[in-house]
């Protein structure tokens, strides 16, 4: 799947025979056109087979007859790192170089959705529902052909409790019930953007002050604070003007919306002091106008001693780049859907010296696993452009479409080897962490490279068992 839609012109995406290999494009931004019938019909949007796509490629205008268009490339790219075949010219190769592909191009997130959450124009956003939609479309389609699917999510968000709880996470999570998939999700490129806040108060500590500099132009600013149980948190606030907005109690379902005359600034607060998946308090603050300068937001607690507390801002597309905390924690930075159980999330690293990738979200132990699962190439690595050139680009979405050629390539070798029997989700994800690459110098794992770097030559090898005919003693002749 990829968010932006595919070049599905580019040689990349062709079979030997010049036929294209894309079995499907759902492109949820087109509406009113006739669905094709040769494939699973989608819930909204519309629906391109590969026979049409075939078509279009035969015609002078192919946009005249598929007009599904990839319009910044991230999609193109990360189809050719995880699928392109190989381009002897300019000496690239995908990964599963044979492989099939679906190919979802997602809608934008409503308009109003934009404007409440401070979304900067031209700065893409999508809906988790049109994203459920679109992994459930994958499935379906794959149920049609018959075939095993390795699913490519390249995309993240800060929202959430960052525990694997949200709704796209909890969906995702259902995948495990059968065999022949996997899913692979970037960790996210936030783990040096200052835009998580960990605290823990002290158990005689009646309040404590987090420090956030707004930047000029910063319209709207959101963010989550999610308090760890069985601790009541509650928030105040003050402007960079000296406005303050003292103690707002914590009941259930209390709502503040403050208008600040000094800083002229309206502020909103909303409580949920027992969120319904994890159990934890959530606060939701909303700054309207906020005028540039250092902002505190008062944490105060109830008493006692497990007093731990989060805060994230929205990730850093959607952010001015002089909007962040003061005392940032670069843990736990790992993106939605990346905290989900069943996903892979991957991080990134630099093939050629062997470094860890700097802006990579981190992990943090969650009971007894840990995210991001594996690392992968993610740092100046070529692919396919839009004008059938080659560009290089960095980012754990890079390592993620590594990771679901990877994960194709197993899946076909698994298919091949059915005596073996079809693998779920969970076992292949276990395969790659059993086949890791791992630094002896290091403890495995750990939030910042996982189990390790993915390795599918090991993952193979560790199922070659060579068998010897059985020895027999020498035994005395009768």
């Amino acid at each position: 799947m990829t968010k932006e839609g595919i070049d599905y012109t580019n040689p990349l995406f062709l079979d030997e025979n010049g036929e294209s290999r894309i079995g499907v494009i759902w492109d949820q931004t087109i509406q009113g056109q006739e669905n094709s019938a040769s494939v699973p019909s989608p819930y909204y949007g519309t629906t391109f087979s590969m026979s049409q796509i075939n078509a279009a490629l035969q015609g002078e205008d192919p946009y005249a007859v598929v007009p599904s268009r990839d319009e910044n490339g991230h999609g193109t790219f990360m189809a050719g790192i995880a699928a392109g075949r190989r381009s002897q010219e300019y000496d690239f190769t995908g990964i599963a170089t044979e492989a099939e592909l679906a190919v979802v191009k997602l809608k934008e997130t409503k308009p109003y959705l934009r404007t409440y959450f401070g979304v900067p124009e031209g700065i893409p956003a999508y809906q988790e529902t049109d994203i459920i939609y679109a992994v459930d479309y994958l499935l379906k389609y794959a149920r049609s052909r018959r075939r095993p699917i390795s699913i490519f999510i390249g995309l993240g968000s800060s929202n959430g409790g960052h525990s694997g709880q949200t709704f796209l996470e909890r969906y995702l999570n259902t995948i495990r019930e059968g065999a022949g998939r996997a899913v692979s999700v970037p960790a996210g490129n936030e783990g040096n953007e200052r835009l998580h806040y960990y605290g823990e108060m002290q158990e005689y500590t009646d309040m404590e002050q987090v420090e956030i500099n707004v930047a000029e132009g910063q319209d709207v600013l959101t963010m989550e604070f999610w308090g760890n149980a069985p601790t009541t948190f509650a928030v105040g606030l003050v402007s960079p003007q000296g406005d303050e907005i003292p103690r707002i109690p914590p009941r259930f379902g209390e709502e503040e919306l403050v208008w600040l005359p000094v800083a002229k600034s309206t502020v909103y607060v909303a409580y949920q002091l027992t969120e319904a998946y994890t159990g934890d308090e959530f606060i939701f603050i909303r700054l309207i106008n906020p005028t540039p300068g250092i902002w505190r937001i008062l944490v105060y607690a109830d008493e006692g001693k497990q007093r731990t507390f989060n805060i994230w801002l929205p990730i850093r597309e959607f952010l001015r780049p002089d909007t962040y905390f003061l005392r940032p924690d670069p843990d736990n930075t790992i993106t939605v859907p990346g905290n989900a159980e069943i996903a892979t999330t991957i991080t990134a690293y630099n093939h050629l010296n062997g470094s860890i990738y700097a802006g990579a979200g981190r992990g943090v132990q969650f009971g007894d696993r840990i995210k991001p699962d594996l690392t992968a190439p993610g740092v100046n690595i070529t692919g396919p452009g839009l004008r059938k050139n080659f560009v290089t680009r960095t980012g754990t979405s890079v390592a993620a479409a590594h990771s679901a050629g990877m994960m194709a390539l197993f899946l076909q070798w698994n298919i091949e080897n059915y005596n073996l029997g079809l693998f779920y989700p969970r076992q292949i994800q276990n395969f790659f962490i059993k086949g890791a690459i791992r630094d002896p110098e290091l403890e495995y794992p750990n939030p910042i490279w996982g189990y390790g770097i993915m390795n599918i030559e090991r993952v193979i090898d560790s199922f070659r068992v060579t068998s010897f005919p059985p020895q027999f003693p020498n035994l005395p002749s009768a």
